[in-house]
């Protein structure tokens, strides 16, 4: 019988979270570093990518045509260079209640214009903020990701809440980065535990840049593959992304 490890498959996976696209928020500045990260996420074995720009009131607010226009120009070259590399839009929302005001903008900033959307807070948010925000974007009829939960304070003093906004309706995403520990004992801690309870259903790179910050998934995809099995690990980090938000 085959190891675990050696029945995966270490290339397929989806990003549905990073800072790709180029001159529209604090991720890639140009178009040759946006060229790169694709380049750099392909050889990694990514073959789906999301890109997830900011609206956010200090990280991005760039106009909704601008952002089209500079991913059109990305995701024709990678039509043209990476063929078997999917590459579609979607937006990081910077929670605010106001968000919610237009649903007819919202459709603008959500998951490859469907009716899912990646929501993010203030590191230092409260508890509840984040169950009232999960519960007014599923009153409004769209599905919310609730992005890099582990990465708000109160999350990794009591993880047992992600456990409700899971059963509120909410899908939960982390980054690869602190699966792997780079992000601190404390946040592995916490990330472990939730994997360990299948309660995590996307890995994303939240990448914003070639050194420090890059899109690559794989060392994450075999971390989990050895610790928790190549099913889930496929489930959270090769999604179908027509099928996720089509």
């Amino acid at each position: 019988m085959k190891k675990v490890e050696e029945q995966a498959i270490y290339t397929g996976f989806t990003d549905i979270h990073n800072h790709i696209l180029f001159g529209v928020d604090d991720g890639s500045p140009d178009i040759e570093t946006s060229l790169k990260m694709l380049r750099m996420a392909y050889e990694d074995g990514t073959r789906d990518m999301v890109l997830t720009p900011h609206f956010h009131p200090k990280r991005g607010m760039a106009h909704y045509s601008q952002i089209v226009e500079n991913y059109e120009i990305l995701a024709d070259f990678a039509e043209k260079e990476l063929p078997d590399m999917g590459v579609y839009l979607g937006r990081e929302i910077y929670y605010r209640s106001e968000v919610l005001d237009d649903l007819d903008k919202l459709q603008e900033k959500a998951m490859c214009g469907s009716d899912t959307v990646l929501i993010e807070f203030s590191p230092n948010v409260e508890e509840e903020k984040v169950r009232s925000a999960v519960l007014d974007v599923i009153m409004t009829g769209y599905h919310p990701i609730v992005a890099h939960v582990e990465r708000y304070v109160c999350t990794v003093k009591n993880w047992d809440y992600i456990y409700e906004l899971k059963q509120l309706g909410a899908d939960i995403q982390v980054n690869a980065s602190s699966v792997t520990g780079d992000n601190g004992w404390s946040v592995q801690r916490c990330v472990k535990a939730l994997l360990k309870d299948h309660v995590v259903d996307y890995i994303a790179s939240d990448a914003h840049d070639t050194t420090s910050r890059t899109p690559q998934l794989s060392k994450c995809y075999k971390y989990i593959v050895k610790k928790y099995g190549v099913e889930y690990a496929d489930r959270i980090m090769k999604a179908d992304v027509v099928e996720k938000f089509g």
